[in-house]
């Protein structure tokens, strides 16, 4: 008889540790639940391309010449044409944005190679996005032809052959070389100077529109 009544009150002493034990994780689990804040600085990375100097060109004494879509590129013993790349700082913030290409005396099929630089003067990795031409009148989003109107009589006045570097990452400081092939038409006037301008939209390395 006395071990059956030390059997049964065992059973009330287990209960009770079970429930202590059970409150102690419980506080401890309330303990960790609490919220903890943290007030940190967070320096975020900025996008900043430009071109820089120097612009160069082919025609440096007797004119350059070709056939349409710039075939048969060749020299020739005159010298009447010529061109200029100039740029441009347009929103006065110390650096050059536009690039303004002249086009002086030119004739049909006067040809030039014009080439510069863009800079990732920013601290995150770029890639070229589209090129425009006289405020947007013709978008590159990839190499190919295009044709301008530059003095706005309805005809065309030269084509133009951009072939090189969309999508290509630029790492900070790092500078790319960009380049491009004019030739002037049939259509253009001559005797006078025509001019078009570039700029270049580049997006974050990692972006894809």
């Amino acid at each position: 008889m006395t071990l059956l009544k030390k059997t049964k009150t065992s059973i009330p002493v287990v209960a009770v540790l079970i429930i202590v034990a059970l409150g102690i994780a419980g506080f401890a689990y309330a303990h960790w639940e609490k919220y903890m804040w943290l007030n940190v600085d967070v320096q975020t990375g900025y996008l900043c391309a430009e071109f820089v100097p120097p612009v160069t060109r082919t025609d440096h004494g007797f004119d350059w010449t070709c056939d349409e879509e710039f075939y048969n590129v060749r020299q020739i013993d005159k010298d009447i044409g010529n061109s200029n790349g100039t740029l441009v700082d347009t929103d006065e913030d110390g650096r050059y944005d536009t690039i303004e290409i002249l086009l002086n005396n030119t004739y049909p099929c006067y040809y030039e190679h014009i080439a510069f630089w863009i800079h990732n003067c920013g601290s995150i990795p770029w890639k070229i996005y589209e090129v425009d031409f006289n405020d947007g009148a013709v978008v590159l989003f990839e190499k190919g032809y295009l044709r301008l109107d530059l003095n706005s009589d309805g005809i065309d006045d030269v084509e133009i052959y951009w072939g090189n570097n969309f999508g290509v990452q630029v790492d900070p400081c790092d500078k790319v070389d960009i380049s491009f092939e004019i030739h002037v038409l049939q259509g253009a006037p001559q005797d006078t100077t025509m001019n078009f301008t570039i700029e270049i939209t580049v997006i974050n390395w990692n972006e894809n529109p």
